[in-house]
This record gives structure tokens, C-alpha cells and sequence, in this order.
């Protein structure tokens, strides 16, 4: 009887992972993937088991679920994002720049790096190694009057994009306010900019009072220096030189930073991370530079890796390559820490907690890659991959939260 117990417990623990069959036919009966290429793989966390699944060894197009990948390659790289390289000289800051965007953001603080830069009278900004691209491969050149598309920079600042507000005394608020900007109530957008200019345009008619609309600007070097002695209110000079015998100022909110790419999904931050861990080994601010070590940290040749966002739909991975990145991320981290960066539930409504994931959406894909605890206490890492469907998203996303719950309660 004895022997008989253990051989149970034994079996059960073997085949308690959900199987690839009942995924399959899980995935059949959904009538609102009929029209798609569906991919899942999920994993017991932290077991010695295989993964499960149906094609999870298929290259789907990931949007920003890149951006898992991302995360990792900077857990990977040390777990500390630097923020700017800095000399001291009296009353005067010299700097250079890591990549780091969080200085002036509309969206996101980082006081103590900015109180740190205000505390002197005078700041000497230093030429760096950048080896970067304002766009990624495959993003859409059109799409440059949104704020998911700002334009890559050595130095972000202000998000790359201008604030404008509103105000509920039908005044119009304009942040920073360095570029030429004028009303034209003819106009039939809200904002307009030229391509290549920073002339801007905006119909306040069009504009609601409250509304804050986020539009991007044209960088340069030139245009970050005004901005930088616009926002610290000193004198900025620049300097050729590279900056030498600098100490390092780390970011203190490094969750803050992982949160933002993983909850807002914010496209500029994740792809200024990635140009950050380029500049951690090859002291160069470069994103395909931060790609190549991404990649080489994962050991997965299929993997192709175009940017650090997932705007490009050059990228491909499998969703079992999304699991064993989720599983890492998992190590370095801890399910406390994978609750905050991550967002919860998905979209389902009226239940406690169960699932922290990221989700990833260009046109005719979605994908959906995380964390599920089940009812029976197990941990599971998942990536549910739906590419070229035709149907409306919100099918798509219907049959997602019932597989989630399926997970929930079955496995």
C-alpha cells in the first residue's frame, strides 16, 4: 500500500504539468481562432519538465513582447542601468550621456538624478560614442507623429516629445516650449509638424480642455543641449572630448524603469535600455550594439532581433523561447518583484490575481507572455502567440482570457 502511494504521488507530480493535447483541443473548439496561426508554450516554474504546448516551436512576430527580452538583457547584464557619467570640479558638473531617458520625462520622474545635475552652477556636456539610428528597421516612417514612435537619441530628454495641455480656461500649454509653435484653426489635426522640422502647429479647437496630447520632436545634439540648459535653468557648454576619470550615477529606480517598458509598454525607454546595455560593455550608445549582447545571453540562434521595442516586424521568436526568457527573468527577480514590473489579469475582471503578464499588438497579432499561479498552487511561465488573424482583436482577446482561466483552473 505504501509502495502504491509513493508510485501515485510520484506519477502525479510527473503529469501534472497540462498537456499538449488538451492545449490542442483546447484550441480547436475556440471558434475565435479558427482564422489564425496560434502558438502556446507553458512550463511548471522553476521544475525540470518540458515545455507543453501546440507549435511552440514556431517564429511568430512578437510586437512588444520584445520588450521580456529586453528586461532580461539588462537583469543580465548586472542589474544596474547608469544613468550618466560625471566629473566634478568645484561648482561645475561635467557629464556624458549612457543612453538613460529618464531625465525631464513628461510621464516618469527620476528626482534624484535631476536634483543631483541642478545642485551645480554650471554643467560641460561631453561629445559620447553613440552608434545609433533615430528609427528601427520596419517601423513605419508615418508613424513619426506619435509618441510610441519617438526618435531614438544619445540623450533623451523630455521623452523626446513635446506636452501640450489644454487647460480648462481653453489655454494652450506648451512643454518645453523652445520650439516655434503656432495656432492654425484650419488645420484638420490636432497637432501637426513638419517631417524634418520642429514647426509645429496646433488647432485648439480640436482639443477637448484637460486633454494633454504627447508629440514628438526632432533630435540633435544641438536641440538636447537647449533643452538640457532650458530644464536645469544653468549654462551648458559642450565639449569634443570624451569625458575621462568619471565616476558613474546609477539609476535608483530600477523598477520604475522596468515597470514603464512592461506595463506602459513604453517604446522609447525600452529601446533606450537597449542602447544602455550596449554602453555597459562597449562604453557606446548603440542599439543594435545592446541587441547582439541580448542575444548572446539567451543562446538561441532563431531568435531574430531587430530592436528593442518590438515596433519592427522584422523580429521573430518562438514562444518557447519567451518561456526560458520568462523563467530567467523569474531567477534574478522573484515573484515579488514580477508583481510590480509586471502588469495583472490581463483584461479579465472580478477575480483576485492570478496572472502578470506583457502583451504584444501590431496589426493582425496579438500575443500575451507571462506568469499564471493555478488554483492547485502551481507556478506556471506561458506564451500565447495568435498571428494573421482576421477577426476583430477583442475576439482574440476573448479567447485568451479563456485559456488563461482554463490554465487556472486545470493545470
Amino acid at each position: 500500500m505504501k509502495k502504491a502511494l509513493i508510485l501515485f504521488l510520484l506519477c502525479s507530480n510527473v503529469y501534472s504539468q497540462i498537456s499538449s493535447k488538451k492545449i490542442d483541443r483546447w484550441i480547436s473548439k475556440n471558434e475565435n481562432l479558427k482564422s489564425s496561426v496560434v502558438s502556446i508554450a507553458i512550463k511548471q516554474l522553476n521544475k525540470d519538465k518540458k515545455i507543453s504546448g501546440v507549435g511552440f516551436n514556431t517564429s511568430m512576430t512578437p510586437a512588444s513582447n520584445i520588450k521580456i527580452l529586453t528586461v532580461l538583457g539588462s537583469l543580465t547584464s548586472g542589474d544596474t542601468i547608469p544613468s550618466i557619467k560625471y566629473k566634478i570640479s568645484n561648482d561645475t558638473l561635467s557629464i556624458s550621456s549612457t543612453g538613460y531617458p529618464f531625465i525631464a520625462h513628461p510621464k516618469y520622474d527620476d528626482e534624484d538624478l535631476e536634483t543631483f545635475i541642478k545642485s551645480f552652477n554650471h554643467i560641460v556636456y561631453h561629445k559620447p560614442n553613440i552608434d545609433l539610428t533615430k528609427y528601427g528597421p520596419a517601423w513605419a516612417w508615418d508613424d513619426f507623429k506619435y509618441y510610441f514612435q519617438a526618435e531614438r537619441s544619445e540623450m533623451p530628454i523630455y521623452g523626446n516629445v513635446i506636452q501640450i495641455v489644454k487647460e480648462f480656461n481653453d489655454s494652450i500649454k506648451v512643454t518645453p516650449d523652445i520650439f516655434q509653435v503656432v495656432n492654425n484653426l484650419k488645420q484638420k489635426e490636432k497637432v501637426y509638424r513638419d517631417h524634418q522640422e520642429n514647426n509645429f502647429s496646433i488647432n485648439p479647437s480640436l482639443i477637448r480642455a484637460g486633454d494633454t496630447i504627447y508629440y514628438p520632436f526632432v533630435t540633435s545634439r544641438k536641440i538636447t543641449m537647449n533643452l538640457l540648459e532650458s530644464f536645469f535653468q544653468t549654462s551648458i557648454s559642450y565639449e569634443e572630448d570624451e569625458l575621462k576619470n568619471y565616476k558613474i550615477w546609477n539609476s535608483k529606480i530600477k523598477d520604475g524603469i522596468y515597470s514603464a517598458i512592461l506595463k506602459d509598454s513604453d517604446n522609447l525607454i525600452s529601446e533606450s535600455l537597449a542602447a544602455n546595455i550596449s554602453l555597459r560593455f562597449n562604453d557606446t550608445i548603440s542599439v543594435d550594439k545592446g541587441l547582439k549582447i541580448i542575444l548572446n545571453s539567451l543562446d538561441d540562434n532563431k531568435i531574430q532581433l531587430y530592436d528593442g521595442s518590438g515596433l519592427s516586424r522584422y523580429n521573430l521568436i518562438k514562444p518557447s523561447s519567451l518561456v526560458l526568457a520568462l523563467e530567467k527573468i523569474y531567477q534574478y527577480l522573484g515573484s515579488d518583484r514580477i508583481k510590480k514590473i509586471f502588469p495583472n489579469n490581463y483584461i479579465i475582471t472580478g477575480t483576485e490575481d492570478f496572472v502578470w503578464g506583457k502583451t504584444g499588438t501590431l496589426k493582425n497579432n496579438h500575443n500575451y507572455s507571462g506568469y499564471i499561479f493555478t488554483d492547485k498552487g502551481r507556478q506556471y511561465v506561458f506564451s500565447i502567440m495568435i498571428n494573421h488573424f482576421t477577426d476583430d482583436l477583442d475576439k482574440i482577446k476573448e479567447a485568451i482570457s479563456d485559456f488563461l482561466k482554463y490554465i487556472k483552473s486545470n493545470a
